[in-house]
């Protein structure tokens, strides 16, 4: 199977198309059920489904590949970091809203669940689908070196952590009499702390360690060398065009600063 062992760009692409279509309809029945079966955990599971979505658009729109090019290949390369950033950005937003609705949820104190079986089911094919799809991720993002790729994965990952809280919440809720209703909270906090925690990281590491201007837009859009340089003109500087980097002659250039020949 060369999609497993020998995976490219156009794999991940059809991956993250599957990805989107999955944690879209996860994303609202998680919303739903939060409503109908007064679950935070639900709630924070639909909530990041619906991060999940935004992290497999943005891997979606680093592997994007009309035609497969050198310079194709090359404006697809430098998108990576930018990619990368993106999703930690993502996963910090994720864990802090998770950290909210877990502490609204110690506060109403215990809740009487009406369909627990539901949730039973619910949360183990959730369990089994997002285990498949941080499993399949994570081992792409290693074959091709991607990091906002196995970022990703761990998106993927979280939400089958969520699921699995889910399906064990379900099984204690009927098996306790209601009794451990803190566990449900108390496992959506846990997760949150480590989302804010990995994200938070990864964007400090890109932003203190490593230097790059995530605070401007320009570098967002245009990515590496779109900063004014030494050898930017003062016309291009006035015009807000961006500038080729210091190695690179000047040419033809694509969106991402790559020259094209």
């Amino acid at each position: 199977m060369e999609w497993l062992s020998n995976p490219n760009g156009r794999h991940v692409y059809i991956l993250s198309w599957f990805s989107l279509v999955i944690t879209f309809v996860a994303a609202i029945g998680g919303v739903i059920a939060s409503v109908k079966l007064n679950s935070s955990l639900m709630l924070v599971y639909g909530l990041e489904n619906v991060v999940d979505f935004f992290s497999s658009a943005i891997v979606l729109w680093r592997f994007f590949m009309p035609d497969s090019t050198p310079a194709m290949e090359a404006k697809l390369k430098s998108r990576e970091k930018r990619a990368s950033i993106g999703i930690s950005i993502v996963l910090a937003l994720l864990g802090g809203g998770t950290i909210i609705t877990s502490a609204e949820d110690f506060g109403a104190g215990r809740e009487d669940y009406e369909e627990t079986v539901a949730l039973y089911y619910f949360g183990f094919i959730s369990m089994v689908v997002f285990g498949f799809l941080a499993w399949i991720k994570l081992h792409y993002g290693a074959k091709l070196g991607s990091p906002s790729l196995k970022k990703d994965g761990v998106c993927s990952a979280f939400g089958a952590l969520l699921a699995a809280g889910v399906f064990g919440n379900a099984i204690l809720t009927m098996s306790s009499n209601g009794d451990l209703w803190w566990l449900d909270p108390v496992f959506s906090l846990i997760c949150g702390i480590g989302a804010l925690v990995f994200g938070l990281y990864g964007v400090f590491k890109a932003y203190v360690r490593d230097g790059h201007p995530i605070c401007n837009m320009r570098w967002w859009v245009y990515g590496e060398g779109s900063l004014p340089s030494s050898n930017a003109t003062s016309q291009e500087v006035e015009l807000g065009l961006p500038p080729v980097s210091d190695n690179i002659p000047r040419g033809n250039e694509s969106d991402d600063g790559a020259v094209l020949t």
